[in-house]
Parts: C-alpha cells; sequence; structure tokens
C-alpha cells in the first residue's frame, strides 16, 4: 500500500522498497502475518566470491588493532570461555564503556552488531499505523522492522539537485507535520557522507521533543569522521537513542559488535526484547580491549582524509562526479552508466565498489576509502574501463 502525504507531496509513504511479490505464493503463507510475507533479505556490500580489494565496504583501512588479535589468543587459550555461557547483560563491555563515555551502566546496551540494535528499537515503540520517518537515501534496513510491527514509513527525499545535502527546516517541518513515533537519522549519512553539526542535530532533537517521537542516532561511521563530536548528552532528552558501531570503528566485521545509549527507561525496554545471550564471550572480551583506541582511530582518519583527497581527486580527473564526504567513503555519480556494469568488468580485477541500485540510484556507487596503493588500483583499474565504457 502507498499512501501519499497531502502536504507534502513529494514524500511518500512505501512498502515496496522492502516488498516483492514472490512471498504472496510461499509455501504456508497463510501462516504468516502479512507484514512478513515477501519482505525482501537484506541486500549489503562485501561477501562477493573473488574480490581481493572490497571497496564496497566502508570498514577502518589501518585493519584491526593488535589488541583484537591479543583477546582471541587469550580466548583460545581459556576453554572456560566456550564451557559456559556469555554473560546476558554484557556488564563488564556496558561498563567500560559507559566510564569511556561519561554515562551511567544503565544506560548503555551493547549488541550483536549495531544492526541487531537498530531492529529492535521499533519493537518497544512501533504500533500499527504508526509512522517512522527517514532521509532517503540512507541505509536501508531502518524501515524493515517498522513494517514488521504494522507501521509506515516516509521517505524524506534528499535532493541530488541539491547534492543529496539535508535541508534541516524542510526536515523539521515533515517532523511537525507528520508526527512520527521515530525518526532515523545516520550521522555520517549512509551513502552520501554527510555529517550534520551539533546544532543541527540539535534542531531536530527539540522538533522531535515537540511530536513526541524518538530520534535515533545511527553514528555507525562517526568514529572514523574528521568531523566527530560529542553527542552522548543528547540522551538527557529523554528521547534520543544513539548507536554505534565497533565493527567499522575497528575494522571487526567477523566479530559483531555495537552498543547504543539512551534513557534507562528505554535501556529496560530494550532489555524485554533483547535475546538471551546475545552477544558472544568473545565479542564481550574484544569489547573491553577496542574501547580506549583514541590512538589508533586518530591515525586512522588521518590516513583517511589523506587518502579521500586522493580518490577525490583522480575520480574527478575520470570525469566522474564525487561528493563532499565527511565519512570514510565516497558517492559517486556515474553518469548514466550502471554500477552493476562497471562491477562487472572491476571484478575480472578483482575488484568491488558498491553499486547503489538499493539505495535507488543505480548510476551511483559508495567507494570506499582504503590504503594508498588500493586506491591506486582501483583508479587505474577504472581508468582502463571508462575508455571504452
Amino acid at each position: 500500500m502507498i499512501l501519499a502525504c497531502s502536504i507534502f507531496p513529494r514524500y511518500r509513504f512505501i512498502k515496496q522498497k522492502l516488498l516483492h511479490s514472490d512471498g504472496a505464493g510461499m509455501m504456508g503463507a497463510g501462516l504468516i502475518r502479512e507484514e512478513i510475507r515477501g519482505i525482501r533479505p537484506c541486500k549489503h556490500g562485501g561477501g562477493v566470491e573473488g574480490v581481493r580489494l572490497d571497496f564496497s565496504v566502508s570498514l577502518n583501512p589501518l585493519g584491526p588493532p593488535p589488541s583484537i588479535a591479543a583477546s582471541l589468543r587469550r580466548f583460545a587459550s581459556d576453554p572456560a570461555g566456550l564451557i559456559h555461557y556469555p554473560d546476558s547483560d554484557s556488564s563488564n563491555p556496558c561498563n567500560v564503556i559507559a566510564q569511556s563515555r561519561g554515562v551511567l551502566k544503565e544506560e548503555v546496551l551493547v549488541g550483536n552488531g549495531a544492526s541487531e540494535l537498530l531492529f529492535m528499537i521499533p519493537l518497544i515503540s512501533i504500533e500499527k499505523g504508526d509512522v517512522a520517518l527517514i532521509p532517503s537515501p540512507s541505509y536501508g534496513e531502518y524501515g524493515r522492522t517498522v513494517i514488521m510491527m504494522g507501521g509506515q514509513v516516509c521517505y524524506h527525499q534528499l535532493s541530488r539537485a541539491n547534492n543529496f545535502r539535508m535541508d534541516i527546516e524542510s526536515f523539521k517541518r515533515e517532523i511537525e507535520v507528520i508526527k512520527p513515533k521515530i525518526v532515523f537519522l545516520c550521522n555520517p549519512n549512509n551513502p552520501t557522507g554527510e555529517y550534520l553539526g551539533r546544532e543541527d542535530v540539535l534542531e531536530i532533537v527539540e522538533s522531535c521533543k515537540q511530536t513526541g517521537s524518538f530520534l535515533v542516532i545511527d553514528e555507525a561511521y562517526a568514529d572514523l569522521s574528521l568531523k566527530r563530536w560529542y553527542s552522548d548528552d543528547l540522551i538527557r532528552y529523554g528521547n534520543v537513542i544513539i548507536v554505534r558501531s565497533l565493527t567499522k570503528s575497528f575494522a571487526c566485521a567477523g566479530i559483531r559488535i555495537g552498543y547504543l545509549i539512551a534513557d534507562k527507561g528505554v535501556i529496560s525496554a530494550l532489555k524485554s526484547v533483547k535475546i538471551p545471550w546475545n552477544v558472544n564471550a568473545l565479542a564481550q572480551k574484544v569489547v573491553v580491549s577496542l574501547i580506549d583506541g583514541i590512538e589508533y582511530l586518530n591515525r586512522s582518519v588521518r590516513l583517511i582524509e589523506r587518502e579521500k583527497a586522493y580518490l577525490f581527486g583522480e575520480l574527478k580527473r575520470l570525469s566522474l562526479t564525487p561528493f563532499e564526504s565527511d565519512a570514510n567513503y565516497i558517492l559517486v555519480d556515474l553518469h548514466g552508466r550502471s554500477a552493476a556494469s562497471i562491477n562487472e568488468k572491476l571484478l575480472e580485477e578483482g575488484i568491488y565498489i558498491r553499486d547503489c541500485a538499493s539505495f535507488g540510484l543505480p548510476e551511483f556507487a559508495r567507494i570506499g576509502i582504503r590504503r594508498h596503493e588500493d586506491n591506486v588500483e582501483l583508479v587505474n583499474a577504472l581508468k582502463k574501463i571508462l575508455e571504452v565504457f
């Protein structure tokens, strides 16, 4: 079902972004809730066979810090970590995160990656008919649980003419008119790379406070931005939930780790829907080893800024249009060429970039920042492809 927003006709309530028609005829469909039938499987970067250089995932280009290897060795040498169930509350990681971030332990929840935590939030807030407001293009999974819970998703379209930058006043007006139950804000935004500053975010917080809306700020890429700022105090508003990913910051995608910070009452509600033992014992030990890695992150940001400037210039020289980014990736307009077609050619060289078709941008790509030698190899491969493409 698609419902038009009467006051903002260019914004639409859309289920079709997440749905497809095949599910209606599946065996046992009559036993499955209407909201669940036909929801598409998640599609993200990474995991493509034959790839040597994967630019489709945006992880820390320095790779995992040495502390992870040390944690792995210690864990492997102690069989108790395998024999016993992990602490279901992740108490030690919560304590360490709370001390590091200057919040209370009761204001922290650790999850099996940030994606698990984002999945849980609509479970405690969305009722049938409620609305979630999401900028678009942005991370594609925010609306999944909203629809599962019988809610609707309204996408606030970011304009190509404005380089996909957020118009704060327009966004605030839409919040005030629609009065969504949840507003999702990816900051820095994926895939555009725009990182809103504190004053802009505070304006959105105030609008959400007035309408009784949760504001979920996804800071998965914030640690790797030169513009990162302290946002944890925003949870004092009571309606703000801040979600972070250690996977991206410390290049440990194989060990799923994320955490969120929120008001104690919100944390208590989330714990009531959390799967028991959701964070394994190894991941809990890794969290403790990573949380004070500020120097590693600072070195990472310096590398990212240097290599981002190099890639930006080279992509422009190839007559492509890269967008200014505050994150560890660059969105690129391929000017009428499909990212899927370019990826077919790149795969012959063992290289892969992020096709942005799932963001509704099939002629755009997102390129993660890697080490210099990798970035040079990508540029050379693109030069060859674009000469005949």
